[in-house]
């Protein structure tokens, strides 16, 4: 599509607009950022502090003589800790409330100078800490996150009085980072071990103390595991209604805009769907990803100055570099909010898009002049997409191309404006794009009668 006619869907609106549109995008930009992760990690500390108090709790009911290193208390708490895996790399450790040394360790047996360590004099910060570890109050508990030779930890805290120890259920922060709307928690049978460290009691009562916490365990597992789902599920919806508010707010100053996004998304995943049939590789994430990504092809509009955006009549040289510009800015914007969140496809894939929707597969488009397959596919699809939807619908200048007056256009225009695989894909999908043209034009003369 030619950038003159792109000018023309333009209406003016006020300059308030514009400033909403950049407010929206820092808002998504931090809570991309901080609050999914903020919500993450409030969870990991959540599960540790349930983690903390079962195993206290659990320990209390060993009615335990004390835990000097050796004995047959110290072995059985050992081998507990040793057994029991947490989320994110996280571990049980049980430390002396005085000094906070460490007691039990997982990796105590294979690394003795383990003993030396006084983790409790670490400082616990908030969101209930603010002190060392050790100093957490008789009989109390704590949480928060503190500074370890390995990394950030997330750490729970229950106190012991009874035998003068504090146990710790740690998960390291890193995996939080790593892993956004994810929980890998593995945890071992606890019923197992406390199985093992039970053979010499009475049959029945080693059957009672399995069955007690295998049931605890399986509970805890599958209320974490629908916590994920359901936390992941509705991340995976907020996103997308984000996206699609955003990219109208970046519309908006167009007089077709929601609408317009709806068909782009149809025609853009009946393509993506097309190129699954062809290549497996091309799977039904890709095709869903792809198709909410084209939502912010022209995000970079909203860094386009009104004299520029909103020129009724032809642009000039200057003008018109200044508006070619928009596929620069809407790249530099998704590539920020990249950085603040890590690795995302759906994010590299929505930058692809709104740097070279307007690539040409002759080499004779812009930002950058890309040719052929140098243009990333996601770019090629929604270029074709977004001209048929120019060319069936109403504007202000001219109305509405028939289906097959649009075709016509598109098939003259492969190898020269579009990659021809992709109007091959058309032409397999027509039918498709038709009907919703078709319904297009249908609401149209409906709403001009009424």
């Amino acid at each position: 599509m030619k950038i003159n006619n792109r000018l023309l869907l333009m209406v003016l609106v006020s300059g308030g607009q514009l400033a909403c549109l950049m407010g929206g995008l820092l808002w998504f930009g931090n809570w991309l950022g901080a609050g999914v992760l903020s919500r993450l990690r409030q969870q990991a500390l959540d599960a540790n502090e349930q983690f903390a108090s079962q195993t206290a709790d659990m320990i209390r009911r060993m009615h335990l003589n004390g835990l000097r290193p050796g004995s047959a208390d110290w072995e059985q708490i050992q081998k507990v800790i040793e057994q029991t895996k947490l989320p994110n790399d996280g571990y049980l450790c049980i430390i002396e409330s005085e000094h906070g040394r460490i007691l039990c360790h997982p990796d105590l047996r294979h690394n003795a100078i383990l003993l030396t360590l006084s983790p409790g004099e670490t400082a616990l910060q908030g969101p209930t800490g603010g002190q060392r570890i050790m100093d957490t109050a008789q009989g109390a508990s704590a949480s928060g996150w503190a500074q370890m030779p390995d990394g950030e930890h997330l750490i729970a805290v229950r106190d012991l009085p009874e035998l003068k120890v504090k146990v710790l259920a740690h998960q390291r922060a890193r995996g939080i980072n790593e892993v956004i709307g994810q929980l890998n928690a593995s945890i071992w049978n606890i019923g197992l071990v406390v199985a093992l460290f039970m053979a010499g009691a009475t049959m029945g009562l080693t059957s009672l103390i399995v069955h007690r916490y295998e049931s605890k365990l399986a509970e805890l597992n599958a209320s974490l595991e629908e916590q994920v789902q359901r936390r992941s599920r509705s991340l995976l919806k907020t996103r997308d209604a984000v996206i699609f508010g955003l990219a109208r707010l970046a519309e908006s100053r167009h007089e077709n805009t929601g609408e317009h996004l709806e068909r782009i998304h149809h025609y853009v995943k009946i393509l993506a769907r097309e190129m699954a049939n062809r290549d497996p590789a091309f799977n039904e994430e890709m095709v869903n990803t792809v198709a909410i990504a084209s939502s912010l092809h022209d995000i970079g509009k909203v860094g386009i100055p009104d004299s520029v955006l909103l020129k009724a009549g032809k642009l000039t040289p200057r003008q018109r570099a200044i508006m070619r510009r928009h596929t620069i800015i809407g790249a530099d914007c998704l590539l920020d909010i990249k950085r603040r969140l890590g690795d995302d496809d759906f994010l590299a894939t929505a930058c692809q898009i709104a740097l070279s929707h307007h690539e040409r597969w002759n080499g004779t488009g812009y930002p950058f002049n890309l040719k052929g397959d140098q243009i990333p596919l996601p770019g090629r699809i929604v270029a074709l997409a977004d001209v048929y939807d120019a060319l069936t619908s109403d504007r202000v200048y001219k109305c509405a191309m028939s289906h097959q007056q649009a075709r016509t256009m598109i098939v003259k225009a492969a190898n020269k404006q579009f990659d021809p695989l992709v109007v091959d894909l058309f032409l397999k999908a027509e039918a498709e794009f038709e009907k919703i043209s078709a319904q297009t034009a249908a609401r149209a003369a409906i709403e001009f009668a009424a």
